[in-house]
């Protein structure tokens, strides 16, 4: 599914896509914001409050076959030439995952355990999301 994209914008495309219509689908107002160069993907009104949502696709996998995110982005015009940007939680409130097989994590912030790299496996399956 993400791994036959042309390229990581396109994968990226893939990911944006699936958050917008889970999101919608559960009844949330979603807001998109007209250029890339915020920390944030998406703006979700939830309860009564727009949280920032940062969204994040993954094929790749750990040696015990644990899905691994890459959180860090390099080059472009988000972090700047030659600067890697890490993961930052005062950032955003939430993290949109889909990995390779569909399935989504919707993750909160404060509970991210890493800037460059998550490996979604038992601490983060109770973020799971259902179908």
């Amino acid at each position: 599914m993400l791994r036959g994209q042309r390229n990581s914008k396109k994968q990226g495309d893939v990911g944006l896509g699936a958050a917008i219509g889970w999101f919608s689908m559960q009844g949330y107002t979603v807001c998109v914001p007209l250029t890339d160069s915020q920390d944030f993907d998406l703006a979700v009104e939830m309860e009564g409050a727009l949280r920032k949502v940062q969204v994040k696709t993954t094929w790749r996998r750990s040696r015990h076959g644990v899905f691994e995110v890459n959180l860090k982005v390099g080059g472009g015009n988000r972090s700047g030439t030659g600067k890697v940007k890490v993961f930052d939680a005062a950032k955003v409130d939430l993290l949109f995952v889909l990995t390779d097989e569909g399935t989504r994590y919707l993750i909160p912030s404060s509970a991210v355990c890493a800037g460059r790299q998550l490996n979604l496996g038992k601490r983060y399956e109770k973020y799971k999301l259902g179908a």
